[in-house]
This record gives structure tokens, sequence and C-alpha cells, in this order.
């Protein structure tokens, strides 16, 4: 279909396709271990599946819920037997706990950061505060936490997919946003953070991620009522197994949404990423202002 709103590619994609079918031999994920955040549930529980279903070696499941992320592994394992399946229940803002959870999983090839809150909409002069900066403190303090404890157990050429929004780069001044203030700066933060462990790291391939606009538990906790075709929980998650495929590799560094299709990443917007290092990232439109 069309792009519903402006987008490099010309064909947008709101369910899964062939291009990103994690059985696709070049998607291939076998004999990696693999790390997912915010596995409990939605999206998260589908990236697991996803990766199992492209025959990952193993594959090291974070979330504060045991029950829950004792689901998603019965899931797994009843569909994917051979998988290896995990569970680390860790709170990725306790700094310990994360620690102690990369020393336990160890080498790495695949880390997939899909953690993350929202608040309850509410304008920032009536907000909780502690509600309001917890997002901070989830999105960018957690993420920091996971990528400093997990970095040196990284195998080379693997892949970190973190998660964000489209939120973190709409104008505040749109309606939907009207409520959504710190869901929206601290995504884009997150975008931010992961464009520097992208720098850092050259041996990695480092993507921000929109998942699309999916009805998890987060989208109802924000009401995000938008006016928009919903996609599917598969399309975030088939398109994370692409993002950590050699197909991928040339767009590291770069805000990717879901929707895009995978073809024309490879093509049309791979080639437009020559010459212009700041072309999909977070950089200040126009910078630096010449005539």
């Amino acid at each position: 279909m069309q792009p519903p709103y402006p987008a490099p590619v010309s064909e947008w994609h709101s369910d899964t396709y062939d291009a990103i079918n994690p059985t696709r031999p070049e998607l291939s994920q076998a004999g990696k271990p693999v790390i997912v955040t915010g596995a409990g549930q939605g999206i998260g529980q589908e990236i697991v599946k996803a990766f199992a279903q492209g025959g990952a070696k193993s594959i090291h499941i974070l979330g504060r819920t045991e029950r829950t992320l004792a689901e998603t592994k019965q899931m797994v394992k009843g569909l994917y037997p051979d998988v290896v399946v995990e569970i680390h229940v860790v709170d990725i803002v306790d700094s310990m706990a994360v620690e102690n959870a990369a020393k336990t999983i160890g080498l790495w090839d695949v880390f997939i950061a899909n953690a993350g809150a929202i608040s309850s909409p509410d304008l920032i002069e009536g907000s909780s505060v502690d509600e309001w900066w917890s997002l901070f403190e989830i999105n960018i303090k957690g993420s920091y936490l996971l990528a400093r404890a997990l970095l040196p157990y990284k195998m080379p050429g693997g892949t970190i997919v973190g998660v964000s929004s489209g939120f973190a780069f709409l104008p505040a001044s749109l309606p939907l946003l009207a409520k959504s203030s710190a869901y929206s700066i601290s995504k884009m933060g997150t975008a931010c953070f992961y464009e520097f462990l992208a720098a850092e790291n050259p041996d990695l391939s480092v993507f921000v991620l929109h998942p699309g606009i999916v009805r998890t538990a987060l989208y109802e906790k924000g009401e995000l009522e938008l006016e928009t075709t919903l996609d599917t929980v598969q399309l975030p998650a088939h398109f994370s197994v692409w993002l950590a495929s050699q197909e991928a590799k040339p767009l590291s560094g770069r805000f990717l949404f879901a929707n895009w299709d995978v073809e024309e990443l490879k093509t049309i917007v791979a080639s437009r990423l020559k010459g212009n290092p700041v072309y999909l990232t977070t950089s200040l439109g126009g910078f630096p202002f010449a005539d």
C-alpha cells in the first residue's frame, strides 16, 4: 500500500510479507544466541517467537514478571522444542540485576531492546512527577544500563535493535501528542542513544526501530486511539529478524520503520546513505544551514 505518512519508500506494510519471513534462508538465525527484553507479552513475545522460527540457538528473555516470561517460554517450546529459552527476571533500571543477568547470559549475537513504558495521558501541568520521570528511567536509563552491561559480551558482527517510536519525531503541536510528552521525549532520547552506540561500535549493526502501531497493553495504557490502520504484531517481530541479517547491515545507525519495504530499503534508501551521514538519524534538519 502507499505510505499514509511521509516515508523514504513507496511501499508501506501493515502485516508481515515474504521478504521478512523468518524462514527465509537468507534470514537464518541458526547458531545465534539472542537476547530480548520486554519479552513477556505483546511485541516482545512475538519477537521471541520469530527468532525461534528463524532457528536461533538460544533465546534469553528478560522482563519483570516471571509468570509472563514463563508463558512466553512455554509457547516457544511448544512450537520449537529445539530452541533453548532462558528466563531472566530483571527490572532494567536495576543496575545490579542487569549486570548479573549479563554475566549469566554471557556471549550474545543479537540483542533486541524492546522493554519500554508509556505514562497515562496527561498534560505537563497536571502530570505526576514520578510517573512522568519514570519513562526516562525506563526508556533511556534502562537502555544505558543494558548496553553497558551487555557490550563486554558482544560477538563480532552482532546486532542491536533499540525499539523507539515514531512519536519521537512527530511535531509537538499535533493533537494526538497533546498528553504524551514524556513518552515522545524519552523515545527521542532512546533513538539518539542507539545512534551513539552505532558510532561507538562499528563492529556491530545497530538500529533504531519504530515497531508500527500495534494494539498492545502499552497502546491501551497510552489511550492511543489513532485514526490509522493498525499493524499486526508479526510485522515488527519479523522485521527485527530481518534487521539481524546481512541484508540490513548497510543501514546500521539509522532509524527505521517496520512498515518500510525492505527491498526498497536495500536499494533506494541504502544508496541515499552514501555521502549523507545524517540521513534517517535524529540530526537537526538543514544543519549546518548553508544557503
